[in-house]
């Protein structure tokens, strides 16, 4: 393999869309996201962070001080971001709970403890005409949201999205991209 700078990515500007677990699953990289997906506008200029991960438990013996054999013991998937604008839709996906209107005033309550608010994501990016559209059909909000008020930035929503399993038959991610980079090699 040759360098080839036309294979770097960068993820000039994108978009994360939030739906139901039964929302219309996205199925390529062009169509336009449906109505019941909502656009969760502005993240902050940090972009968004995809991580893969997987646990792996070293097996050892007696005989050498090298493991002798690894077995993965379990996977993650998640989606990092900070989202800059507040509104309902926003707030109820990073924290849970539930806006309601009280004639032109607002109350946002939190979920119960024991609360999961289940959802599906999409991450989006574009790198001048190459596109990409990862579709995560089901996970959570994971981690605490911890939002600084300051006077010289704004208070964004950090926001992490961990994966579940979608059930049998259906990956816990899918990526979509019409990026030539990923064309069969010739031979």
């Amino acid at each position: 393999m040759s360098n080839d700078a036309s294979q770097v990515v960068v993820g000039a500007n994108g978009s994360v869309w939030v739906g139901a677990t039964n929302a219309t699953a996205p199925d390529d990289v062009a169509t336009p996201m449906g109505g019941d997906w909502t656009d969760l506008g502005f993240v902050s200029e940090e972009g968004a962070t995809f991580t893969e991960g997987k646990d792996v438990t070293d097996i050892a013996a007696w005989q050498s001080f090298y493991p002798i054999r690894r077995i993965i013991t379990g996977r993650s998937v998640q989606v990092s971001f900070a989202l800059r604008q507040w509104n309902r839709d926003t707030v109820e996906f990073a924290l849970g709970g539930t806006v309601t209107d009280n004639t032109g005033e607002y109350t946002y309550t939190p979920p119960s403890p024991e609360e999961f608010d289940e959802r599906s994501l999409v991450l989006e990016w574009t790198d001048g005409t190459k596109a990409y559209r990862l579709y995560l059909p089901k996970g959570v909000v994971s981690e605490a949201v911890a939002i600084s008020l300051v006077r010289t930035s704004a208070a964004d929503l950090p926001v992490t999205f961990a994966a579940s399993d979608p059930g049998v038959g259906n990956s816990v991610y899918t990526m979509f991209t019409d990026d030539p980079a990923f064309a069969a090699a010739s031979s």
